[in-house]
């Protein structure tokens, strides 16, 4: 785990005339530590920003326009799980993106390159665009969560606290924007939100919560009522059973195991 230290006293090297903040705001002291020159703030629904005065709590998502990098900025927010997330983050052996942390007691910052592709969400809209199935769509995420569960043994192995427990990553909308893309060219998907959620739990606690992050997405599914493709794939109640259970035996066999 990497403790960072902020030079939060240098000098500013920029003018972000399109941005005013209060010098003491944290997303100005961000911008001149990490040397942003163009940039654009991404919102989110859980986007947590206030520019015009300092709040003990922020949240936002900064693009990086020169090296399109991403920056996922956590300020005053989950002291309590950091730790864990920045030791699991810093150590992932990510295959398609490069993740970089930066930690502090206050901060905590997730670097990303761009990873490979195109939002799985313009597919799920586009019929025309589709060259995976939704049944390839649910394999990807399984495969996600043994993956998680998977490099949480390697990098805590030596942790007393996984003995007998699982590696969860909270409660996922997969069908939300910028979390997943796919990359035509190689068929791969990728998991491009991350959030501090790693936390052990016990075999009934994990497969609880990945039971409801199953009749989560098929709810989310549902919501798309105006793409065809998607409402015919969701239509047959008895098919949704079947690929929940799906999803189910998946975590017994190859996640439990």
């Amino acid at each position: 785990m990497n403790y960072y230290n902020f030079d939060l006293d240098k000098q500013v090297i920029f003018n972000y005339s399109e941005t005013d903040l209060p010098e003491d705001h944290f997303l100005h002291k961000f911008l001149v530590e990490f040397k942003l020159e163009k940039f654009e703030i991404i919102k989110t629904r859980s986007t947590k920003l206030n520019l015009q005065k300092i709040e003990p709590e922020q949240k936002v998502v900064i693009h990086d326009l020169i090296k399109d990098e991403f920056y996922k900025i956590y300020y005053g927010m989950y002291r309590d799980r950091l730790a864990k997330n920045e030791k699991f983050f810093s150590n992932a052996h990510f295959s398609n993106t490069i993740i970089t942390t930066y930690f502090t007691d206050d901060w905590w910052i997730i670097k990303s390159t761009r990873a490979p592709g195109e939002d799985v969400y313009n597919y799920l809209l586009n019929k025309s665009k589709m060259t995976f199935t939704m049944d390839e769509y649910l394999d990807a995420m399984l495969q996600v969560l043994k993956w998680f569960n998977t490099e949480g043994r390697r990098i805590f192995k030596n942790d007393h606290t996984s003995t007998d427990k699982y590696l969860s990553i909270g409660d996922v909308d997969w069908v939300s924007k910028n979390n997943m893309f796919y990359c035509p060219d190689t068929k791969q998907f990728t998991k491009v939100d991350h959030e501090p959620n790693i936390l052990w739990v016990g075999k009934q606690t994990y497969m609880n919560d990945a039971i409801c992050s199953f009749i989560t997405l098929f709810g989310a599914l549902m919501g798309l009522r105006g793409s065809k493709h998607i409402m015919d794939y969701v239509a047959d109640g008895k098919n949704i059973l079947k690929r929940i259970e799906y999803c189910m035996n998946f975590v017994e066999t190859e996640i439990f195991n």
